[in-house]
């Protein structure tokens, strides 16, 4: 009842406006009928009369005789104009004071375009911890009732078509929203060109005073690349638009990386590193490697959501030096719709061991498969991503036979809610296809990974100056894959900081960052000497990494998970570094051949740079 406070409001609003017009009609015309013959003049008298009873303008002397309808008609007439008016003067003073508040905010949020997801964004967005300023701007037409919700919930409306207005009205929107001190903006149209066209006309006219975040809805890269063109060409012009940083998103990558930070899937890779505690003392680059478990992950049905997850297990499920991540992918006619999608990825055959099972029609014919995979090694996650949740719900328990302590990720686009149905171990199991569940600030706006990333690029930028590589480029001047790559190698952060931990089982965390800053004095020590004899500092450098075999280890991981990430965005080994046609000549696998002939094309103390960035306590 309480959610369905305003639909009840305006329902009683209609009904009481009703029986006031019928009364003072009722009234009225037995007033007026006594005084007034001609049909017409009496319709015309009675229907003046009714309009200044709403204008607070009794239309019947307080002497005259009334009937009680007339009174009651006399009484509820103001005050419905009254609660109109109120109401709209209201709005528009929780409206000023939204501008104020949110103007002179420092967690200023632009959403363009009243779509589900920008909706659904907002309403998260207000449950969170971070106090954010939101402000709406739509193109299309807000209603009377949804503007008075937003505004009571401190959010801003504006209704804003750049196509239609003149100059003038949209410079007066821009200072309502002192949109050059924003702090994130997020384009929702459902329509790529929209957000595209939005988009365009706003970076055509600021002139940034602080680090913007742009999350743009682009499910098109086509339309992606157009956006990044004209960014960069925008830039030419304009030297404040390097303030601007572009994030393109769409609902697939968004879950996806839900299901990557899941705790589930977290707590699986973990215990894939548990043996890693008993080493001891005996560290090597081997051992590492030895006593860690090679992932292998289940999936059950192909659709959209197949090749982007393949991408992300890729990066973010790398934890082995020599074997890649065992992805067993099972649904009916599997080989032959694999195929089409792995067309356009034939990177995904390099970074991950990709297993494809054509279920048959035959009743048992899922249990034969899971029988052979039992037999074969222990599964690490079980992703069930059928459309249909019902045949989900089958396998589930199916699933259960063989592998109940395994975590299973179980899509639901149903809207039905199946807690009350899972079975005992439902703390293994995740439900997820809600867009609810990824339009969250940690999911979207992701700013610890972010700063991580940042970090990352800081840190190469100091090793290309102390390399005499020049400065290297700012975080707003990189390249959407440079950015897209440092995010990527931010996401894995924890997979290390996860072995660290292992390894490092009987210290704590401040002993384990001692350490790394320890290392990190004389990595810059080595660094301080490599213009002068970079063969010589090419020595030191291998020396260095052999005594000490953790960083070595975790080092080469991170060579693999960039090659890994590389593959999964389609490029390829070649001479040159062509993000156009996508080649990089160091996709090389093997390590020593990056820490020899190719040390100096290659620069594997980048590698360990991503090691130094672990543990790092946000500012």
């Amino acid at each position: 009842m309480k959610e369905n406070r305003t639909y009840y409001k305006k329902k009683a609003y209609i009904i009481l406006l009703f029986i006031t017009i019928i009364l003072g009609f009722q009234s009225l015309y037995e007033y007026y009928k006594i005084k007034i013959d001609d049909p017409i003049q009496l319709l015309s008298a009675v229907l003046y009369g009714i309009i200044k009873l709403f204008l607070f303008a009794p239309p019947i002397s307080p002497g005259d005789n009334t009937t009680i309808f007339y009174e009651l008609a006399k009484w509820l007439a103001p005050i419905l104009t009254s609660t109109f008016v109120f109401t709209k003067i209201s709005t528009t003073l929780l409206h000023l004071k939204n501008i104020v508040f949110n103007k002179i905010s420092g967690n200023h949020i632009l959403v363009f375009e009243n779509s589900f997801i920008g909706e659904t964004l907002i309403n998260n967005l207000l449950n969170e911890k971070n106090s954010y300023k939101i402000s709406l701007i739509s193109k299309k037409f807000i209603d009377d009732n949804l503007k008075s919700k937003y505004e009571k919930k401190g959010i801003a409306t504006y209704q804003l078509d750049f196509e239609n207005s003149d100059i003038n009205e949209i410079k007066e929107v821009f200072s309502a929203l002192n949109i050059n001190n924003a702090k994130y903006m997020f384009f929702c149209s459902e329509n790529d060109l929209e957000n595209y066209a939005i988009y365009t006309n706003i970076i055509k006219r600021i002139k940034p005073k602080r680090h913007i975040g742009c999350y743009i809805k682009c499910e098109s890269k086509t339309v992606s690349s157009y956006i990044e063109d004209m960014i960069s060409l925008e830039r030419k012009n304009e030297e404040k638009l390097k303030r601007i940083d572009t994030i393109h998103f769409d609902q697939t990558d968004l879950t996806v990386r839900m299901l990557m930070s899941d705790k589930c899937v977290m707590q699986s890779i973990s215990s894939n590193i548990d043996k890693l505690s008993d080493i001891g003392e005996r560290i090597s680059v081997d051992i590492i490697d030895k006593h860690i478990r090679k992932m292998h992950i289940l999936i059950i049905g192909i659709n959209e959501l197949t090749i982007t997850l393949l991408k992300h297990i890729s990066n973010d499920m790398t934890i082995c030096l020599k074997d890649n991540t065992k992805v067993s992918i099972i649904d009916t006619d599997a080989a032959t719709r694999m195929r089409e999608l792995l067309y356009n990825n034939e990177g995904l055959k390099k970074s991950l061991d990709i297993e494809v099972m054509d279920l048959g029609f035959g009743k048992n014919a899922i249990n034969e498969y899971l029988r052979n995979i039992k037999n074969d090694d222990d599964l690490s996650i079980i992703f069930l991503m059928n459309e249909d949740v019902v045949r989900s719900l089958k396998n589930l328990k199916l699933l259960d036979r063989y592998f109940e302590s395994v975590p299973k990720l179980i899509r639901n686009i149903s809207n039905v809610d199946l807690s009350y149905i899972l079975p005992k171990n439902h703390e293994k199991i995740r439900i997820f296809g809600d867009v609810s569940q990824i339009m969250t600030g940690d999911v979207m706006i992701r700013e610890s990974l972010d700063n991580r990333a940042k970090q990352f690029n800081e840190s190469y930028n100091k090793a290309s100056m102390a390399a005499g590589m020049g400065e290297g480029q700012k975080w707003n001047e990189l390249s959407y894959v440079k950015k897209n790559s440092s995010r990527l190698s931010a996401s894995h952060d924890r997979i290390k900081e996860e072995i660290v931990r292992k390894v490092f089982f009987s210290k704590t965390e401040e002993e384990i960052v001692d350490y790394l800053n320890k290392k990190f004095e004389e990595f810059s020590d080595l660094q301080n000497n490599r213009k002068e004899n970079p063969e010589k500092f090419k020595q030191e450098f291998c020396k260095y990494l052999e005594e000490a075999p953790l960083l070595d280890f975790l080092s080469r991981l991170e060579h693999k998970r960039w090659c890994n990430s590389y593959y999964a965005m389609n490029f390829k080994y070649g001479e040159k570094k062509d993000e156009n046609l996508k080649t990089h000549p160091c996709l090389i696998d093997d390590w020593d051949i990056i820490k020899g002939e190719k040390f100096e094309i290659c620069h594997p103390e980048y590698d360990l740079l991503s090691v130094f960035t672990l543990f790092q306590k946000e500012e």
